[in-house]
């Protein structure tokens, strides 16, 4: 006999296990379960080693828009609320606060900087502050060590550096989940979902061969999401695009994040240099750009499903040939793919990366980092012949896949309270909002998160 459930959420990443906090803290949802195929949770881009630890603010990721900015913004601070409210010890295994800088380097970068800031930055982020090439070595001294001298550098500093361990911020979510509940939530490890089929309200999974049936499904999947999205008939005209990346690491030469600066409308990070929240003796370098053909980094049982999930007719090779067609992204990917050469990759790494964060480390400091680095879905729309930037979600009746937060693990929440509420309006379930807001949402600053709750 199937057992039958209210709610499944599948993926126990950062995603899922932020909606089961959700559904479990602020909803009467009687019966939720979370079903994730590997034995522990955040165990792919959640997982430390393959993230860049960052929670964004949009004050120094500067192919934002301002109004991405702004939003960017509130979602942290729903983030640093939930964060604030952990007992000392449980907060200090997840998050610690450090410096953040977006540095450009040569004239060019240094203008693009300039007009960003002036557009409305520092209006959004009053701690934000330009700063020299004398103010820069006091916090960062081997960013300017051994610079050539007419090599002009400039950088915006933010006050809001924050490194996040995300996996133990998700397994925070799972154990006030269970806290909230009394019981009441289900979590299965180790079961993967191979199937699912029915319509709105009367769903069957199939996992580990054994049947579950649930009146609403979320798919918190990463890029399985769009592959289980295709399995019920949805969005035929979207395939996905698996990029993903190495790291590079260096001995400890960073105080702080040093972000470059980056192109608008380009979904690729530049890279940036991070230190370790879970090692303080090295520094990360990256991550580079490299299209993989597999739905997971490095597990090559998952190109047969990335092959169902990218449609391989005209319309998206057509849209594939317009993307790959852009000048900026060509550049990237092809500069990037040396990167992964034997021999030659680290050496042109450094001197065309690196060299522009920390310019005297040499290549007997850097090594690659093989056990680090995730894969990040983006989505081709066919319509659009495009790549979509920014969050992918896709909501039917009585489901919801999400495939791509934006950015990355800083939207977990705001993206749980999103689903949250289209969860309980399709299925009658209370929602406490005035909860969320007392909780979770300054009335104040939060602007767009209110504007959205009034509208979900």
């Amino acid at each position: 006999m199937p057992e039958s459930y209210d709610i499944i959420i599948v993926g126990g990443g950062i995603t899922g296990a932020s909606l089961l906090y959700m559904l479990s803290k602020y909803t009467d949802a009687k019966k939720v379960l979370l079903l994730e195929k590997f034995n522990s949770f955040a165990a792919l881009n959640s997982n430390s080693n393959n993230n860049a630890q960052t929670l964004h603010f949009g004050d120094i990721e500067t192919n934002y828009s301002i109004e991405k900015s702004r939003e960017t913004k509130e979602e942290a601070e729903i983030v640093l609320r939930y964060l604030g409210m952990l007992p000392k010890s449980e907060y200090d295994s997840i998050t610690k606060k450090c410096g953040k800088m977006v540095l450009g380097v040569g004239d060019t970068e240094i203008q693009k900087l300039d007009k960003i800031y002036d557009s409305g930055l520092k209006h959004i982020f009053p701690g934000l502050k330009r700063i020299g090439p004398n103010e820069i070595a006091k916090l960062e001294p081997n960013v300017m060590k051994k610079r050539p001298m007419d090599e002009s550098v400039q950088a915006l500093k933010s006050d809001n550096g924050q490194m996040v361990n995300f996996r133990n911020l998700t397994n925070s979510f799972v154990k006030r989940a269970k806290l909230a509940r009394n019981g009441r939530v289900s979590i299965k490890l180790n079961t993967k979902v191979t199937s699912v089929k029915g319509s709105p309200g009367e769903f069957e999974i199939t996992a580990n061969g054994k049947a579950y049936h649930a009146k609403f499904v979320v798919f918190c999947s990463g890029s399985y999401s769009l592959y289980f999205a295709k399995m019920m008939g949805y969005e035929k005209n979207l395939s996905v695009l698996c990029v993903g990346g190495n790291f590079y690491t260096a001995p400890k030469v960073l105080n702080g994040k040093v972000y470059r600066v980056q192109e608008g409308g380009i979904p690729f990070a530049a890279v940036h240099g991070d230190p370790d929240i879970t090692n303080s003796r090295i520094t990360r370098f990256g991550p580079t750009v490299t299209i993989y053909p597999e739905l997971e980094k490095g597990n090559s049982s998952t190109i047969s499903d990335y092959i169902r999930t990218f449609d391989f007719d005209l319309a998206t090779t057509s849209s594939l040939f317009n993307i790959m067609t852009s000048r900026d992204i060509r550049s990237i990917l092809w500069k990037n793919l040396l990167y992964d050469l034997p021999g030659i990759g680290t050496s042109m790494f450094l001197k065309n990366e690196v060299s522009k964060i920390v310019p005297s480390l040499t290549l007997n400091d850097i090594k690659l980092a093989p056990y680090m680095g995730g894969v990040r879905p983006q989505i081709i729309d066919e319509n659009k012949k495009a790549l979509v930037l920014g969050e992918s979600k896709i909501k039917k009746d009585w489901s919801i896949f999400n495939i791509t937060p934006s950015p990355g693990a800083t939207s977990c929440l705001a993206s749980a309270i999103e689903d949250t509420s289209y969860i309980c309006d399709q299925m009658g379930i209370t929602f406490d909002i005035k909860g969320v807001e007392r909780n979770l949402v300054n009335k104040e600053t939060m602007q767009i998160t209110m504007r959205k709750l009034k509208n979900w």
